[in-house]
């Protein structure tokens, strides 16, 4: 049934990522979902219950939730120290960083 949940959320995700005129709508989701998954693995590791995968938590990431991941992290002190995954989460935040640099210069870093 828990999984059910990261199903849909990820289905909602991919709906708001193809409102392309609303990308803060986009991040603002991204980002609530990605701090509720930190927060939902940082319960169920202190539960010792089912845990939300690594992939999942870096695909967040990666997709534009980086900042929610950070705060999250810093918030519940959870995977601050873990390798490979904190090389992994600061790769994520670096790919996004490129992509809006990227985005936001049109291609004129290309010219």
């Amino acid at each position: 049934m828990k999984n059910h949940k990261i199903y849909l959320s990820i289905i909602i995700l991919f709906i708001f990522l193809g409102i392309y005129t609303a990308e803060w709508i986009s991040l603002t989701f991204i980002n609530a979902a990605t701090f509720g998954l930190f927060a939902a693995d940082k319960r169920a590791a202190i539960k010792h219950t089912f845990r939300v995968p690594e992939k999942w938590l870096l695909l967040y990431c990666l997709l534009g939730g980086w900042l929610g991941g950070l705060i999250a992290e810093q918030l519940f002190r959870h995977k601050t120290q873990k390798q490979p995954f904190k090389t992994l989460f600061l790769l994520t935040i670096l790919l996004n960083c490129l992509a809006v640099t990227l985005y936001l210069s049109r291609g004129a870093l290309f010219h």
